[in-house]
């Protein structure tokens, strides 16, 4: 069985070498402008409308965005006033964020560190208001207490960490909600190049109740209809020019047609440090 420090340092290689791909596309025009001129485009709606109920003025609160990745969320916060720290484990993704945020004029605004999520090594304690984490951090970590604890460590007193992610219970089903593998098959999935994980909705929940920070909200969203971006097709796909028109997008997005699509795709967790 692979150490957790052979995990990260095989996804660690995977995302660096994936990155300059990974950047052309989310920060591309189509994609990045938006975000720039709306930084709600960065979120789910009703994401966004937590983030808006929690903490209605972001200016001069610090947030923590750890698993940056595309880095379209730091810059929504940085653009809201606030000041961020974007981590990552992938050299080359911050790399390519720091480029941009420079371009745009977010470079004073933005501190990057490369950090593992599980330990965020070098940030300090209890310094920030918000830790955010969006959409495909929990799949590479092998260590959810780890990342919950370290989370907690770094807010301030009431601070809050807001977590957006793929729903776990689309997990065992394939496209015609076929079970494809057991819900509580987690990992690890490895391949050539990655190692994922599979966590439970009961993992998650439990690995930020269980940090002591106090679980204060949870939803659970469907997708909003993107015909760019469509659900249904995997972003790397996306990347290497699958498209669909918007027939078959309207036909994903329709339940009767789709039946995965009658199942919620999205949730949100609001925890507060206690």
């Amino acid at each position: 069985m692979m150490t957790s420090k052979e995990i990260v340092e095989k996804n660690r290689k995977d995302w660096n070498s994936y990155s300059e791909k990974w950047s052309a596309f989310n920060h591309s025009e189509k994609i990045l402008r938006p975000v720039l001129n709306d930084p709600a485009k960065a979120f789910h709606k009703k994401t966004w409308e937590l983030i808006q109920r929690y903490l209605p003025d972001l200016k001069g609160k610090r947030v923590c965005v750890p698993s940056s990745g595309d880095n379209l969320a730091v810059f929504a916060f940085a653009l809201s006033g606030a000041t961020v720290t974007s981590c990552d484990i992938s050299e080359n993704q911050l790399a390519h964020a720091r480029q941009v945020a420079v371009r745009e004029g977010l470079g004073d605004a933005i501190e990057f560190v490369c950090a593992d999520t599980m330990k965020l090594e070098g940030i300090p304690d209890g310094g920030y208001d918000l830790v955010y984490t969006s959409n495909g951090v929990h799949v590479w970590l092998n260590d959810l207490p780890s990342m919950y604890a370290n989370v907690n460590r770094i807010l301030k007193k009431g601070g809050l960490n807001i977590v957006y992610e793929i729903h776990p219970y689309l997990r065992p089903f394939d496209e015609e909600l076929k079970i494809i593998k057991p819900y509580d098959a987690t990992g690890p999935f490895e391949d050539e190049t990655t190692v994922n994980f599979h966590w439970r909705l009961q993992d998650i929940m439990n690995a930020m109740m269980h940090s002591g920070m106090r679980l204060e909200h949870f939803e659970e969203m469907f997708d909003e209809k993107d015909y760019e971006r469509p659900f249904w097709l995997k972003t790397e796909d996306i990347i290497n020019g699958l498209r669909a028109d918007r027939e078959e997008v309207d036909r994903m997005y329709d339940w009767r047609k789709n039946p995965p699509m009658a199942l919620p795709h999205w949730i949100c967790l609001v925890g507060r440090k206690v």
